[in-house]
């Protein structure tokens, strides 16, 4: 049985719980009147019709809607560019999409994507292009570590798709990435270190004795901590990298163009800055730890062979120590 002093402890717990739970409530109400409220002002000045849009799925524009409404839209990373992509692999005027008939909105639109000479190339659904390419509804453009999905939408439907979107990749408790959008970046950044033979890493995260956070203090601060080590690990990682909550208590990212030896220096930067960083609930401070495997892309991987190694390593780091990283191909 827990001592007297646990007992004030959960007490406490229990209070701060029923705070926060209110204080989300409150907010949740609030973010939905503001959502809808923005979405409403940010496409009023969309014509009647279809338009097509670029919606970002990676990177740090993750989300971010572009509007394609004039004959050129350029794509790069100048400030410039119609639509700017702030990472390094993607040249300053990288691609360019051409709306044949942007003057008709009543028409289906038509839509090509042309790469504008860039250094790293201009992927269309894994492929790398050689010449202007019609583009269709679902397609995935790959600018630099960016991908960008192609859709075609009306008024109506771009706001139920923002709605749509945001359910469908993002995990609702930690507003990471989900399991389906981590495996469909992974498909991406996999085929193209593979097709390039560049570097690929993927490290898989578990949140040291979760169960026993959730059994003494509650489930509500069991949220808490998955959200307070989100935003730590989001904080840390590059803005080419990406992470998601890949289950229960457990943390996946990838990471591109890094070495075996970069990635396991990553994953042990956040190692400790998570123990460095306690999760504050009022006047209390519960203390935090995670476990982490490290591999990398070898050839001939899939998605569940790269996963299932980099659980393998988790696993020795849970039995071994605790609040360890372990690492290997």
């Amino acid at each position: 049985m827990p001592s007297n002093d646990a007992d004030q402890t959960k007490t406490k717990m229990d209070e701060s719980s029923t705070q926060f739970d209110t204080e989300a409530r409150g907010a949740a109400g609030s973010d939905a009147s503001d959502t809808s409220s923005g979405l409403l002002k940010r496409y009023k000045d969309i014509p009647n019709g279809y338009r097509p849009i670029l919606i970002c799925m990676t990177g740090s524009r993750k989300g971010v809607r572009h509007k394609i409404d004039k004959k050129h839209t350029i794509i790069g990373r100048t400030q410039l560019a119609d639509f700017p992509i702030h990472e390094s692999a993607a040249s300053r005027r990288h691609a360019r999409i051409i709306y044949e008939n942007y003057d008709r909105p009543e028409e289906p639109p038509v839509c090509y994507i042309e790469d504008l000479e860039s250094k790293n190339g201009t992927e269309l659904n894994g492929r790398e292009i050689n010449a202007i390419a019609p583009l269709k509804e679902r397609d995935r453009l790959m600018i630099g570590h960016t991908i960008l999905g192609y859709f075609i939408r009306d008024l109506a439907e771009l706001m139920h798709d923002e709605f749509l979107y945001n359910n469908a990749t993002r995990d609702p408790l930690t507003n990471l990435d989900n399991r389906q959008q981590m495996i469909s970046h992974l498909k991406h950044f996999m085929a193209r270190a593979q097709r390039r033979q560049t570097q690929f890493c993927f490290l898989v995260a578990d949140v040291d004795h979760f169960k026993n956070i959730n059994d003494t203090y509650g489930h509500l601060v069991g949220d808490e901590a998955l959200k307070h080590l989100a935003r730590l690990m989001q904080d840390e990682i590059r803005e080419t990298d990406f992470i998601a909550r890949w289950g229960g208590e457990e943390f996946a990212i990838g990471v591109a163009d890094s070495t075996l030896h970069e990635a396991t220096m990553l994953a042990d930067r956040l190692r400790v800055k998570i123990e460095g960083n306690p999760l504050k609930l009022n006047d209390l401070a519960l203390p935090l730890t995670v476990s982490i495997g490290v591999t990398s892309l070898q050839e001939g991987d899939t998605i569940d062979k790269l996963f299932q190694r980099a659980d393998r390593y988790l696993y020795e780091a849970k039995v071994s120590a605790r609040n360890k990283v372990v690492a290997g191909n």
